[in-house]
């Protein structure tokens, strides 16, 4: 695929345009302290192990207390305090207002709520009109690695595998993408890192989300 064919590049969230480990980890350590009395499993603090599970099968797993009860606890705090922990990975903001200017298609197709997901885009200053669309785990019972999530964007993008990427920084991103048929590229700075990344083969590594610019170079034509 040549750079001038490139039409649209959609993206993950967590671990890909901003960085929500801590507020992530905050908002379950209080579900648990607040709604069952015991501190965060000690496997849980590592950011990435919370990423491609959805709250209810964490508490489903973890604990043996009412999953929905901490669901709302995990949810009401990530909205009313934790998500103010999260930024944005460095020229992840310029990279989508640049990727616009060039007439490339964005958007997001993340497996989070999205409650949560355009709070943190509203705190971190990413504004949603650069965005053709936006996937969430409300749009879709599929999630990644399932393609399905992937394919719902391009099509609400009025966008075709043959000239898109995905990005992301897991796994789960990387199969997704494959199997929707786009092409793939890995964030490696994200949380899973690039080691967990290369096995999966993406078609690029990135260390930044700016490198979608330079390796990517879309363009107009």
């Amino acid at each position: 695929m040549t750079a001038s064919r490139t039409r649209g590049v959609l993206f993950d969230l967590d671990g890909t345009l901003i960085d929500s480990g801590r507020a992530i980890v905050a908002a379950y350590r209080h579900a648990f302290e607040h709604g069952r009395g015991v501190p965060l499993p000690a496997p849980l603090e590592d950011p990435h192990v919370l990423m491609a599970p959805r709250p209810h099968e964490i508490f489903t797993t973890w604990s043996d207390g009412d999953a929905d009860e901490l669901v709302a606890l995990y949810s009401e705090h990530y909205l009313d305090t934790a998500h103010r922990q999260v930024v944005a990975y460095p020229a992840a903001v310029r990279t989508l207002e640049e990727l616009d200017r060039r007439g490339v298609v964005t958007g997001i197709v993340t497996n989070k709520s999205r409650s949560r997901m355009l709070l943190d885009l509203e705190w971190v200053g990413i504004d949603t009109s650069l965005l053709r669309c936006i996937i969430t785990a409300d749009d879709s019972v599929e999630r990644k690695p399932d393609p399905t999530p992937v394919l719902l964007g391009l099509s609400r993008a009025g966008l075709v595998p043959e000239s898109s990427w995905y990005v992301g920084d897991g796994p789960q991103d990387v199969l997704a993408g494959r199997a929707a048929g786009v092409r793939t590229a890995g964030a490696g700075y994200g949380y899973y890192g690039a080691a967990a990344l290369e096995p999966h083969r993406p078609d690029l590594m990135l260390d930044g989300p700016e490198d979608v610019l330079s390796v990517l170079s879309p363009s107009r034509d």
